[in-house]
């Protein structure tokens, strides 16, 4: 892994988050759209706070303003059900510099896999812009 100083010496300009608090199974949010301009670099954050056993799945994807779905930069994809976070998971991660400026969101879907009855997701999704 190599240090690369202008990626840690980005300052914020734009964030937007998303909470799933007790979300019901199906509920979908998403992010506003952040600018990221050219140079910039785009950040995304989750975290499926949840703790029941693989019972809720958080689904989420990152889109930029042309319609490109950017999410494989930042999860993998699991070959049957697409990108989700279980249980506890998070993704943490920046890429850049981007080459032209554009604007990303998240869009994020609460599951209940095999849930009982009353339980809710809770997690967050956070994209931001770097520069």
């Amino acid at each position: 892994m190599s240090f690369h100083p202008d990626v840690y010496a980005a300052t914020l300009k734009d964030q937007s988050t998303i909470i799933f608090d007790g979300a019901p199974d199906g509920k979908v949010y998403t992010t506003r759209k952040v600018k990221v301009p050219k140079g910039g670099y785009l950040g995304v954050y989750g975290y499926n706070n949840n703790s029941d056993l693989g019972h809720t799945w958080l689904y989420f994807r990152v889109y930029r303003d042309d319609g490109k779905d950017v999410t494989n930069q930042f999860w993998r994809k699991d070959p049957v059900w697409g990108y989700f976070l279980n249980e506890e998971e998070i993704v943490n991660k920046r890429v850049g510099p981007i080459n032209e400026e554009h604007s990303y969101y998240i869009w994020a879907q609460c599951e209940f896999r095999w849930a009982p009855i009353g339980t809710g997701c809770d997690g967050t999704f956070s994209i931001s812009s770097w520069y």
